[in-house]
């Protein structure tokens, strides 16, 4: 390989410099929404308009009905490192602005056409100034109400090899409308609009509420179905916020935000902490709709991770983690699924007959429809002190509480009791495997015999004895020893094969799978101490409202869903 001469070292004329800058402050039209956003709400805005044309590359324009620029500071905001938001070295470590830098206007001037029209309270009219390519080409007075107005035009014209990098069109104005949405969710008091090459795309009303600017983004239905989260997470820090439960669900990660001290920014080790948190409770390719807003003091947070201020880094990250995944559990498995108050699940029109009397509704209720004025002890945990009533299709246990009724999948349910206790090692306090009256000889294909072998000592503590028997070939002497009347020895293979997944999360997935081959079946009957032993133990389980999959396992039928079907 023919190694190049060594070239001298020189300095980068000023114009191959600042789009060197420029570049890495404005990455994409979303860059430029961003920063002038920051710069609108450090200004005091409480309305900020968004127009976008040609996905950004054709214009940009925000305005403001800030406190403006001073006549005399105008040209200054254009000059690099030129911000009032900073005086010593000290205030980047207490920042309580959303620009900092003073990057943004000379970044932008630098590589597209800019014009600024401002006024401040006390000036008889507004400012003008026009710059391209870094360069004023033109001053002057215009009138304005109070506040600013930036229009970007011809992004990256200057440096054209930079447009081939970037997507098309529609695919820019989703990213610049992506971002406009979440910060009117960091800032619930702004009315935020935003118009799409001349057609209005959102536009929130500055309700000052989450809850407002929720239902304008996703509707009513899907706000109201939001879980809430309100957890202390350190010193001086607090979490809070909304997540969806597992009724709701989007197919990629777009609908997750992540607001630090007014800020909508990246975070990995956060992101991390959401979406583990979700594993047990959500299909493989689903992701939950999050907003988590987190405050920190500004001292524990470093947003120069990125020079265009999208990811951030925090100085007890991990412990911010922990506390989200927890808060995240907590939400989820405490949480059954509950039926907004207005669908409408009633026979009517469906032709129904009612039964001819009394005793063929006796009938239709099956073993231990007698039951009905039995109490189930109190239960503790996250599950709501009810009642058994009956059980139906001899598959779900009907209960009634204080706040509705409530139907529990008896097979889920004792998959979730059995899997925790396997989690836990416990296995109800019995010889940890049961041996097999013959041992069984199972073979696997190459690459799972080897993840196998090295899972062997796993299984092995778990109760299923297991050892390599030539080639690809395993030969099980013994099963998990569970309290129950089901057998898994006829599902060996698919735990094995399970059980060699490559995958992170083996161990879990193979505890559930054995979890739900052993767990008492649907369409079995029940007798009311059966069943409330079932909820007695699903009382003492960490997650009782959803099986080890993430399906729901509780559906709640509230007060006000019954009154609204009976008209009461």
């Amino acid at each position: 390989m023919e190694v190049a001469p060594l070239a001298p070292i020189l300095r980068l004329p000023p114009e191959v410099a600042e789009r060197i800058a420029a570049g890495e402050v404005i990455e994409r039209p979303a860059s430029v929404v961003r920063e002038l956003i920051d710069n609108a709400i450090d200004a005091g805005a409480t309305e900020i308009r968004v127009e976008v044309r040609g996905g950004g590359l054709e214009l940009i324009r925000v305005s403001d009905d800030g406190h403006g620029i001073p006549a005399d500071q105008v040209e200054l905001a254009f000059e690099r490192h030129a911000t009032s938001k900073l005086r010593v070295v000290d205030d980047l470590f207490r920042l309580h602005t959303l620009g900092f830098r003073g990057e943004a206007l000379p970044s932008l001037a630098a590589v597209a056409e800019v014009t600024m029209l401002t006024r401040t309270d006390d000036a008889s009219s507004g400012t003008l100034l026009a710059l391209r390519a870094g360069e004023v080409v033109r001053r002057g007075r215009a009138a304005r109400q109070r506040g600013t107005t930036v229009t970007v035009r011809h992004l990256f014209h200057p440096v054209p090899a930079r447009l081939k990098f970037l997507s098309a069109g529609r695919a820019e104005s989703l990213l610049a409308g992506q971002l406009v949405r979440r910060y009117a969710l960091a800032h619930p008091r702004l009315r935020l609009s935003l118009l799409l090459d001349g057609h209005l795309a959102f536009q929130s009303s500055g309700s000052g509420t989450l809850d407002g600017v929720l239902a304008e983004i996703y509707g009513p239905a899907v706000a109201a179905a939001l879980l809430r989260l309100d957890a202390p997470c350190s010193e001086g820090a607090s979490l809070s916020g909304v997540i969806s439960g597992r009724a709701v669900s989007r197919a990629n990660r777009q609908h997750q935000t992540l607001i630090v001290n007014g800020r909508p920014v990246a975070n990995r080790a956060l992101a991390a902490a959401l979406e583990r948190a979700y594993r047990p409770f959500l299909p493989r390719g689903r992701h939950p709709i999050a907003v988590v807003v987190l405050h920190v003091p500004p001292s524990e947070l470093d947003p120069n991770v990125h020079p265009a201020k999208s990811e951030i880094k925090l100085l007890r990250e991990t412990e911010i983690a922990e506390a989200l995944a927890r808060a995240v559990r907590e939400a989820l498995g405490s949480t059954p699924v509950r039926p907004a108050p207005s669908d409408d699940f009633s026979l009517w029109p469906v032709q129904y007959h009612l039964p001819a009397s009394r005793s063929r509704l006796g009938e239709a209720g099956g073993p231990g429809w007698e039951a009905a004025d039995t109490e189930a002890p109190p239960l503790r945990a996250a599950l709501p002190l009810m009642r058994i009533v009956s059980q139906v299709r001899r598959s779900l246990i009907l209960a009634e509480g204080m706040q509705g009724f409530y139907l529990i999948d008896q097979h889920r349910a004792h998959e979730r009791i059995l899997y925790e206790r396997l989690l836990r090692g416990t296995a109800g306090g019995q010889p940890p495997g049961q041996s097999l009256l013959e041992p069984l000889v199972l073979e696997l294909k190459p690459h799972q015999a080897a993840s196998l072998e090295e899972r062997l000592p796993f299984l092995e503590g778990l109760g299923l004895s297991c050892e390599r028997f030539g080639g690809r070939s395993f030969l099980v002497r013994a099963v998990p020893w569970l309290p129950t009347s089901e057998n898994v020895a006829p599902y060996l293979q698919e735990l094995l094969e399970e059980a060699a997944l490559p995958d992170d999360a083996w161990r879990e997935r193979l505890l559930a799978s054995l979890a739900c081959r052993a767990a008492v079946r649907r369409n079995r009957p029940l007798l009311p101490a059966e069943m409330a032993e079932l909820l007695r133990d699903l009382a003492g389980t960490d997650i009782p409202a959803a099986c080890p999959h993430g399906s729901p396992l509780i559906l709640h039928f509230s007060e006000q869903f019954l009154a609204r079907q009976f008209e009461w």
